[in-house]
């Protein structure tokens, strides 16, 4: 039972933490990295890139404005990291990457689990972004319950999935890409739409991602308004006893290539048990610590 129970409690994590998608990661957001706005101006030194995804809400579980479209370009390894040349362009200007560093959400919402009812979601999640080395970056979202790992390669034509892994009691996955995957396009805008698949190394689970970019909005944050895209995006994980679905809405800024704010809904079945969730997490500030 007390494995069962932990399974079921990882499904609903799982489904929570698998952000940004589109758009984390988690962190998660989706978190997360993503491409930056040519035309908007940075956080001193900051590089930009919008997670995201997205994927990944209710429309938050992982955004944007009429912004020109902007192109990723990979950095070389002798170029990428703390300090590098790298982390010394201009403000604005397309990196791939997030400015490296510690980002705390503050979390609120329900989860509902057969096992303990419902129960009240607070406290922080953090979504951590390691200097990049060559062209990929890692960032990994540690929750109450558990992390989400992802690493992502930057590329002309956007960011790309280069494998994620969810841990916590009783369900630890590693998912690798089936085929493209882009995390985040070069070229969104609204209206944007793609999808993408992952399937875990051991071959009992599958994720299936779909975004779209739907809108743009202005969020506020460290007592700033922020310019950001909405994003939208439905994760679905099916595996053995496990049927889970996560409807997820970020808000990206590309210019701090950051998820501002992620709403998350998830629901369905894990092991035998019906489960649901509703969570909310908000940015404390843009500048990471």
């Amino acid at each position: 039972m007390l494995q069962k129970s932990g399974k079921v409690i990882a499904a609903t994590f799982a489904a929570v933490l698998v952000t940004g998608a589109a758009g984390c990661h988690s962190s998660s957001s989706p978190h997360s990295a993503g491409i930056t706005d040519v035309n908007s101006p940075a956080a001193t030194g900051a590089q930009s890139t919008p997670p995201s995804a997205a994927p990944t809400s209710a429309p938050p579980s992982a955004t944007s404005s009429a912004t020109p479209t902007a192109t990723a370009t990979a950095s070389s390894g002798a170029t990428a990291g703390a300090g590098s040349t790298s982390a010394a362009k201009a403000p604005g200007k397309p990196t791939g990457f997030t400015r490296a560093g510690t980002y705390t959400y503050d979390l609120s919402g329900t989860a509902n689990q057969p096992f303990g009812g419902a129960q009240p979601v607070s406290g922080t999640s953090t979504d951590t972004y390691d200097a990049p080395k060559g062209s990929q970056q890692h960032n990994k979202t540690n929750g109450q319950n558990g992390s989400q790992d992802m690493t992502l390669s930057a590329a002309t034509d956007g960011l790309h999935v280069v494998d994620l892994s969810i841990a916590t009691t009783g369900f630890n996955e590693d998912f690798k890409p089936v085929g493209k995957a882009v995390y985040f396009p070069a070229d969104y805008k609204v209206g944007r739409k793609w999808s993408w698949q992952a399937k875990s190394t051991d071959g009992k689970y599958t994720l299936d991602v779909a975004t779209t970019i739907t809108g743009s909005a202005s969020v506020p944050v460290g007592g700033k308004s922020l310019k950001a895209l909405i994003v939208d995006s439905t994760l679905h994980i099916t595996g053995a006893a496990f049927d889970v679905t996560d409807q997820l809405r970020d808000w990206v800024s590309t210019t701090y290539a950051l998820v501002l704010k992620e709403h998350s809904v998830s629901h369905g079945t894990a092991y035998g048990a019906t489960l649901s969730s509703d969570v909310t997490r908000k940015l404390r500030s843009t500048t990471p610590h």
